[in-house]
């Protein structure tokens, strides 16, 4: 569970990058030079395309999968993830055990399965709805208009176009692989000040409405539901004098 947190935490990071103000792979089969021209780069006449029309395509998907791969310097994490709606189920191995997470925007409940013990944890949180990440995050949170148009090429069997975020005072960047069809970012490349680098990468995208119970967890699974167990521990008593 610690890993699956800070692959989120890890992902916030960029996203704070990618929103600063002032802010400026696989194969490469396929490579167009870049062109001076509109906002967002605009490139040979049968490339026309601005990065605000490109990145609204993404936000009208409402249901995905993929793999990803988030690489850092002194870790690799890897796994996949379900989204539709307010729904995700990531699956990831964990210290050599397979975790499934499953989370219910609508009914801000999150299941923690374990398929080898087929047991689950369930909690619910009443008070605050879970967020879903996605990858159209990345180009929800820049300003289109401050993005540099660097290239078009083919990445993980999908053309993409190369989009590059400078900070003009700390020099970090963030480098972002957006397929063309879509309008999602399929790779994204950090580098911070300090020259360390982070990459995030989305394979195996597939896009439309996922299978019924996708979001559902195994018949048979004993469910522990810990928001119960809270309820029935017994409570601390009142101390005196505060």
């Amino acid at each position: 569970m610690k890993r699956f947190l800070a692959f989120w935490l890890a992902a916030v990071l960029v996203l704070a990058l990618l929103s600063l103000a002032g802010c400026g792979g696989g194969s490469k089969s396929e490579t167009e030079k870049p062109t001076a021209g509109t906002a967002g780069g605009s490139s040979s006449s049968n490339e026309e395309i601005s990065a605000a029309d490109l990145f609204s395509k993404g936000k009208q998907i409402k249901g995905m999968s993929y793999d990803y791969i988030y690489t850092m310097p002194q870790e690799t994490m890897s796994g996949k993830i379900w989204i539709e709606g307010k729904s995700m189920k990531s699956e990831s191995t964990v210290s050599g055990q397979k975790v499934v997470t499953i989370i219910n925007g609508d009914t801000n409940t999150m299941y923690t399965y374990y398929p080898d013990q087929n047991t689950a944890m369930k909690f619910t949180s009443p008070e605050q709805s879970q967020e879903v990440k996605t990858p159209t995050e990345y180009t929800d949170t820049v300003d289109p208009n401050v993005v540099k148009y660097t290239k078009t090429e083919v990445y993980d069997g999908a053309r993409c176009r190369v989009y590059l975020v400078e900070n003009q005072t700390t020099k970090e960047q963030v480098k972002m692989w957006v397929r063309e069809d879509c309008g999602i970012p399929v790779r994204v490349e950090t580098t911070l000040s300090d020259g360390t680098k982070m990459t995030m990468e989305y394979k195996n995208l597939e896009i439309g409405s996922l299978p019924s119970g996708t979001f559902d967890l195994p018949a048979g699974v004993k469910v522990t539901d810990m928001n119960d167990m809270m309820n029935t521990m017994p409570k601390m008593p009142d101390v005196p004098g505060q």
